[in-house]
């Protein structure tokens, strides 16, 4: 099997930086229980049944030979993960609802008339990233604390605004005492995001993301802390 040819050049070298991070041997395989620590580091982070999906399905089209996972079968699925027409669907009509909380108390039902339900973490990914930036800074606004312009927002390095939107979202749960504010060290830096990536997943929040992605202000990293984050607070009574 080879890579799909609508992949970018650009996008072939990122997956095949992703992959060689994984297959440290340089085998040109990696296996099965590594794929979902791949995903993680090509950027795209899937939760583990979606892993296991892909996986059941390999086997079934015959592409995974004896528990292995080549590079161009990995390009190949993340090709299908991102040019599936129900995604492309599921996004359109989500984008067109109004506001957030619609978002949250709906169901999207198909053209055969079957009504399929999706977690709250599965409707915010579909939900673009202005509306994801907008819910955070509402929330921290009601909450009283600072706010960000984006996901390449340099204050995320300090992982500040992450500890204030869990704070925000479950109060007095964030030890302020335990967090160094000013003139950080890069070790104070990931200590702070070990904290916040830690008491994210402590509230609720399924978040996929490591302490290193908040420190180097990875955008897309980011962008699935904050939804996450913000899957959670929709659940807030």
């Amino acid at each position: 099997m080879t890579a799909p040819a609508q992949i970018s050049q650009d996008e072939l070298e990122e997956l095949r930086e992703a992959f060689a991070k994984i297959d440290v041997d340089s085998h040109g395989h990696i296996g099965t229980d590594e794929l979902n620590d791949l995903f993680k580091a090509a950027n795209l982070p899937l939760p583990g049944y979606r892993v296991r999906e892909i996986i059941q399905d390999l086997t079934k089209t015959g592409d995974l030979h004896d528990g292995k996972v080549t590079f161009n079968e990995f390009a190949n699925v993340v090709h299908g993960l991102k040019s599936t027409e129900v995604a492309k669907t599921f996004k359109k009509a989500i984008n067109k609802k109004e506001g957030i909380n619609a978002v949250a108390g709906t169901s999207e039902q198909s053209s055969s008339g079957t009504q399929h339900s999706y977690s709250e973490e599965e409707k915010v990914a579909f939900v673009n990233d202005d509306t994801i930036v907008t819910w955070v800074n509402d929330t921290l606004t009601q909450a009283g604390k600072g706010t960000i312009s984006g996901f390449k927002d340099g204050s995320i390095a300090t992982s500040m605004p992450v500890l204030d939107l869990i704070d925000a979202i479950q109060p007095c749960s964030i030890r302020y005492d335990l967090i160094k504010v000013e003139d950080l060290t890069e070790e104070e830096k990931l200590n702070n995001a070990k904290y916040a990536i830690s008491m994210a997943r402590k509230i609720g929040a399924r978040v996929y993301a490591l302490p290193e992605d908040l420190v180097e202000v990875k955008p897309k990293m980011v962008m699935t802390v904050f939804a996450c984050l913000m899957a959670r607070g929709m659940k807030r009574v």
